[in-house]
């Protein structure tokens, strides 16, 4: 259908059954999707108020007045959609949620959320060399930092680092460094 803010979400997903069914509206820089039975709603803003992707999901009460029940920035628009597909399809959980809080845990850690950089490895004794080939290892996957998870895979016998990130339904990985660089 459109190629604007968003490409079309992609088939199969309950954001998809919102566009098809419910409806979707695009102007300017943001893009709305609308449940089908207008329970909730869900807005995608690109660079206002803030600069990247702010996507927001608001449950419709009976009066017609809105509550926002989860937001979000990313910085990537393929991951703009995916987040937004996977915030339509959590609707009804985040809704339950945010009605009676005590759902959800009592306190939140900022380690349990925050994922940031990865450490450098033990077995690396230079740290210049570990980040140099991070971020080759970064700019060959062309991904943002926030999106790659570190692992390790063997091969042959020997252990290796990898970036692994989703993109719709695929795994996919990238190689940084032996684990062991000696």
């Amino acid at each position: 259908m459109t190629d604007g803010i968003l490409p079309d979400p992609p088939e199969g997903t309950e954001l998809a059954r919102w566009a098809s069914d419910g409806q979707r509206h695009e102007r300017a820089n943001i893009v709305t999707f609308v449940h089908p039975k207008q329970k909730y709603s869900l807005a995608v803003d690109v660079d206002d108020p803030v600069y990247g992707y702010l996507i927001r999901l608001w449950t419709v009460d009976e009066d017609g007045r809105d509550e926002r029940i989860g937001q979000t920035v990313v910085d990537d628009r393929d991951f703009a959609l995916q987040v937004a597909s996977e915030m339509a399809a959590a609707a009804d959980e985040l809704a339950a949620v945010h009605r009676k809080p005590s759902l959800g845990p009592d306190v939140v850690y900022r380690e349990d959320v925050d994922r940031g950089e990865p450490d450098v490895p033990e077995e690396w004794d230079d740290n210049d060399a570990w980040e140099e080939a991070l971020e080759n290892a970064f700019e060959a996957a062309d991904i943002p930092r926030s999106k790659g998870t570190l692992t390790t895979k063997t091969i042959d016998g020997r252990d290796y680092y990898y970036l692994q990130w989703r993109e719709g339904e695929t795994i996919t990985s990238q190689y940084v460094a032996p684990v062991n660089p000696r």
